[in-house]
């Protein structure tokens, strides 16, 4: 860095230079984000259960926190983000999701990663457990989703 050249103009300096994009835009890649982070969820989660004796049960209880969370939670994230994005307009392409919503999927990523490699083993319940944790937040996401697209057609 020169002399005298803070961080903000460093960081202005790059805004600059990166990809913009319109709110539709933003808005079709956050519901496309939020439709593949479900669609790896409830594949991931369907693969933990089938065959098993335990999958009626685990589809059951993922379903059911799906429809809890997607109401009590994330619908009111995704209306947040909705407006968030309306209100930024045309803006930086990956900025469709906060720096503090990037975060939490990082964490909830890293999470899921740790969770699999300590708890879960093949043909044991803790499988279950996890396929059907995986079932229910695919599904929220999946349920909630429909908030993006709303917007999208709406835009």
């Amino acid at each position: 860095m020169r002399t005298g050249e803070t961080f903000d103009s460093v960081i202005n300096n790059l805004r600059r230079f990166a990809p913009r994009v319109g709110t539709r835009a933003q808005l079709i890649a956050a519901a496309l984000m939020w439709l593949i982070g479900a669609s790896i969820l409830l594949t991931r989660g369907i693969g933990y259960v089938h065959d098993h004796h335990w999958h009626a049960w685990t589809l059951a209880a993922g379903l059911a926190l799906g429809v809890t969370k997607s109401r009590l939670l994330l619908d009111h994230v995704g209306r947040r983000e909705v407006t968030r994005i309306r209100l930024r307009g045309h803006s930086f392409a990956l900025g469709f999701f906060s720096v503090k919503a990037w975060g939490l999927i990082a964490v909830m990523m890293s999470g899921g990663i740790l969770l699999r490699q300590l708890v879960v083993h093949p043909n044991q319940i803790g499988a279950g457990i996890l396929g059907a944790v995986y079932i229910g937040v695919g599904s929220a996401l999946l349920l909630a989703d429909r908030i993006f697209w709303k917007a999208v057609l709406a835009s």
